[in-house]
């Protein structure tokens, strides 16, 4: 056929094929949705970030807290086994802490919410003597009040593998949860209210 042209591929049905364009907007679609699910994961790392609590796994969940012993700041003997039918929190720490120094606020805001006879409490345990002068007097300039021992036997048996470690011992003297890295008043108070519950 003389002056007849073509402007484009055809398909068998005459009609003219599909170009890139339409690809082109699947592939942004694409890559749309695979940006809305990288926000939402954003946002819920976000949010338990600022949680500023992890929990984590350990075998001594569900058993009987380890002892703890020794003196602290008056020279009064603590032991795990005279805070029995009240929650504690037995937290490892260190005066050359970083980490440890930046959980002390949330220390303190869960010991100032939590006072008066068989409220929580806490119990600090520093692992090197050398060390409990400046860890005591650490807290000490923030007004921190709740014991402060040496025992690196309790570093031992609660298996402590890195700084800031707490475990958190309900009332009958069971371990329920361990706290890897700082705690934050708020998730504590959870995890207490979630182990309190009936049934729990």
């Amino acid at each position: 056929m003389t002056g007849a042209t073509m402007t484009g591929p055809a398909t068998s049905g005459g009609a003219p094929a599909a170009g890139p364009a339409p690809r082109r907007r699947l592939i942004m679609w694409i890559s749309l949705g695979v940006a809305a699910l990288l926000a939402a994961l954003v946002a819920v790392l976000a949010s338990s970030s600022q949680a500023g609590q992890s929990t984590s796994r350990s075998q001594l969940i569900g058993k009987p807290a380890p002892a703890v012993s020794g003196p602290d700041q008056s020279g009064k003997t603590v032991t795990v086994a005279s805070y029995r039918g009240r929650w504690l929190l037995v937290n490892f720490a260190a005066s050359w802490c970083g980490p440890c120094r930046e959980e002390t606020p949330q220390l303190i805001a869960f010991a100032d919410r939590h006072t008066g006879p068989g409220a929580p409490a806490i119990i600090t345990i520093e692992e090197d003597e050398t060390d409990l002068a400046s860890l005591r007097s650490f807290l000490a300039d923030r007004h921190a009040t709740w014991p402060v021992v040496d025992d690196t036997n309790a570093f031992v048996d609660y298996g402590s593998q890195g700084l800031p470690e707490s475990y958190l011992v309900d009332p009958l003297g069971t371990i329920v949860a361990k706290v890897t890295g700082g705690v934050n008043a708020d998730a504590l108070d959870k995890l207490i209210a979630t182990y309190s519950a009936p049934g729990s």
